[in-house]
């Protein structure tokens, strides 16, 4: 059942998909959101401040809440969350030629993850699609020891959603973005011409403690889901 917390906050968020809410729109009271949704003010407040570090929206002292400006692409996660990123997007996510291995980590993977050479680590392939167009290669590896019963059912579905069941969520993500000619390899799972220029992203995720968790890289076919990013001021958005 859906916390206080929560309904405030996605009555107004709901607003927002809806356009009742514009940019720069100056929303109800408090006074009024407690009656609205019969809630207490000490609710309101708190969904409203939340609602303020996560860029919803903004305050001005005496004049009341208002709805944040966004960056257009400011959701867009590249390189993590690919489920979610392709739902967002409209379109259906699907993985093929999956295989799940446990494997000793060498040097690189054990230098990314924090461990020591020769650990346990699962190592995943798999082809990422959308609307069954294959648009990622990915080749990444996970720390054993913080989920050794990842099984190849999962690996075909979303690693991160399983993990996030784990309380193993990614706080931030260091990526290597270059650009190269796609080996005949990843050209041949890609469904690409060999040489033909593709993404190639090197990436380590960690939690918000500091710890890495995942490290890989993918190629990615830009063809059917483009790179994009908004560039903002963080001064302006924190």
């Amino acid at each position: 059942m859906q916390n206080k917390n929560e309904l405030v906050k996605e009555y107004i968020k709901s607003n927002i998909r809806k356009q009742i809410y514009q940019v720069n729109q100056l929303i109800e009271s408090e006074s009024m959101l407690c009656d609205k949704l019969h809630v207490s003010r000490m609710t309101v407040r708190k969904a409203l401040d939340e609602l303020v570090l996560e860029g919803v929206i903004f305050k001005e002292k005496g004049r009341g809440s208002f709805i944040a400006g966004k960056p257009k692409y400011a959701n867009f996660q590249c390189g993590v969350g690919f489920s979610q990123e392709a739902k967002r997007r409209g379109f259906t996510p699907s993985s093929k030629h999956v295989s799940l291995r446990l494997v000793h980590a060498d040097e690189s993977v054990a230098a990314s993850l924090s461990l020591s050479v020769g650990d346990l680590v699962w190592n995943v392939c798999r082809v990422r699609c959308i609307d069954d167009h294959p648009v990622i290669y990915v080749c990444e590896y996970y720390n054993y020891t913080q989920c050794s019963d990842l099984t190849l059912s999962i690996a075909q579905e979303s690693i991160y959603q399983f993990l996030k069941k784990k309380d193993i969520v990614f706080a931030y993500v260091d990526q290597k973005i270059e650009a190269i000619p796609c080996p005949k390899t990843i050209a041949d799972a890609l469904e690409v011409q060999e040489l033909q220029p593709v993404i190639l992203m090197s990436l380590t995720a960690y939690m918000k403690n500091g710890i890495p968790f995942n490290c890989g890289y993918e190629y990615y076919n830009t063809k059917h889901l483009p790179l994009i990013q908004s560039v903002y001021n963080k001064e302006l958005y924190r």
